[in-house]
């Protein structure tokens, strides 16, 4: 596949920049760990083997010499999204008062790295390209989780926890759930900015489409349902004022639809998505974990060191919800476990001025339909899973890429 690349001030071979854009859909691929998941399953284990790290050191030489290159942009970049920055730096200050400094240098460094690729692709490509190639790196793993759900179903499949279903490149089926989720979004994007190559990028949604339905993951689908409403929202104000009051009045609606749901037989709803009042355990996981953000309010027990030590706070929630639970399934939670309340109040902040800037896009023919739709999802799955401030993780990885793009858009426009 080709991709064509956005334009940069910078002089680099014609022979790499030609192929920048795939090794970028490669690396985007490998941050979701795929080939860890799959070693791990095919070995029976719950964890990949350590020497499968070295798997990493091409995306890092390539990162490295894509930061090199653009040296000046990655910092014009990085200045132009402070709060992420801060978020950064304080998971590497928190190292002073972690309950595991070792864990935590080593995965502030992950994150940092994990960052940087998201940084890369915010200054390295426009909107249009950058969606061509995050949609390179989910034909490869679109792909790979249909070959391995066919050809290794003892892989590709659950075969304990939910018989059946399916778990392609990785090891649940909720991942490849959210995973391709947020394919739907961005092969559906893509098809709308590439009209010279819209039917692969349908024939990809609907595959990614057909694993959200395969994994059985009921969040899932809904975040595939966002994702699209949102798009066709922004779709439907693009065309003028009466349909923008026509799209405000649909959604105020669905909202009060929604509360009301909520307020007056939340058991529908739990059942509609297939869990229970407990929302699969997590109401359990939330209340035992609370009490230790109260002994830790302010900064926390370290950047992704609450869950390490065998004998922390952690072996209390495990003692409480009799099982192995290893993160908290809420980012805002996940959040003030490790950074206290100084990471939630930052992290919020953040996500609001992001947020803000994706509305406000709306109406670009760019990142207008995309990105609010990228965004929705991802705010929506901060309430149920640990995606913020993870390193190796897709979700974080493609929030720093669009938060940053945003933010390099805005402050185009005020010197403009």
């Amino acid at each position: 596949m080709s991709l064509a690349h956005a334009p940069a001030a910078h002089a680099a071979a014609p022979s790499l920049t030609r192929w920048e854009p795939v090794a970028a859909a490669i690396c985007l691929a490998q941050f979701t760990e795929p080939f860890f998941a799959a070693l791990a399953q095919s070995q029976g284990a719950a964890e990949p083997p350590g020497y499968a790290r070295l798997l990493f050191i091409p995306v890092y030489a390539f990162l490295a010499w894509a930061i090199w290159r653009d040296r000046a942009q990655a910092w014009r970049t990085a200045r132009a999204a402070p709060l992420l920055m801060g978020l950064l730096g304080l998971c590497f200050v928190s190292t002073l008062w972690s309950i595991d400094s070792g864990a935590t240098l080593r995965r502030s460094v992950w994150l940092a790295l994990n960052m940087g690729f998201g940084l890369y692709l915010a200054w390295r490509y426009d909107w249009k390209t950058l969606l061509n190639v995050l949609g390179g790196g989910f034909i490869l793993l679109i792909a790979g989780s249909f070959a391995l759900g066919l050809l290794a179903p003892s892989i590709g499949r659950m075969t304990f926890e939910h018989p059946g279903a399916w778990s392609g490149l990785w090891t649940h089926k909720n991942t490849l759930g959210g995973i391709m989720a947020l394919g739907v979004a961005i092969c559906a994007g893509a098809a709308i900015v590439t009209p010279e190559r819209r039917k692969l990028w349908i024939a990809m949604g609907f595959a990614a489409f057909a694993l959200v339905l395969l994994s059985t993951s009921k969040t899932a689908l809904l975040a595939s349902m966002l994702g699209l409403g949102v798009m066709a929202l922004g779709a439907l104000i693009r065309r003028g004022p009466l349909h923008t009051l026509f799209a405000a009045t649909a959604v105020v609606v669905g909202a009060i639809v929604i509360a009301g749901l909520v307020l007056l037989a939340p058991d529908l709803i739990v059942a509609a998505l297939g869990r229970d009042l407990t929302l699969t355990g997590r109401t359990d996981i939330w209340e035992a974990s609370a009490r230790f953000v109260q002994s830790q309010p302010w900064l926390g027990y370290g950047y992704y060191a609450f869950w390490l030590p065998d004998n922390g706070p952690a072996y209390w929630v495990r003692d409480a919800v009799q099982w192995q639970v290893a993160s908290a399934h809420s980012s805002w939670l996940e959040t003030a476990l490790g950074l206290g309340r100084v990471g939630v109040v930052l992290f919020a902040l953040q996500l609001l001025a992001t947020l803000r800037r994706g509305a406000a896009a709306t109406m670009r023919a760019d990142a207008g339909l995309w990105a609010p739709a990228f965004l929705a999802a991802f705010a929506l799955y901060t309430l149920s899973e640990s995606h913020a401030l993870q390193a190796n993780n897709l979700f974080w990885t493609i929030y720093v890429a669009v938060a940053a793009r945003l933010a390099l858009d805005e402050r185009a426009r005020k010197h403009a």
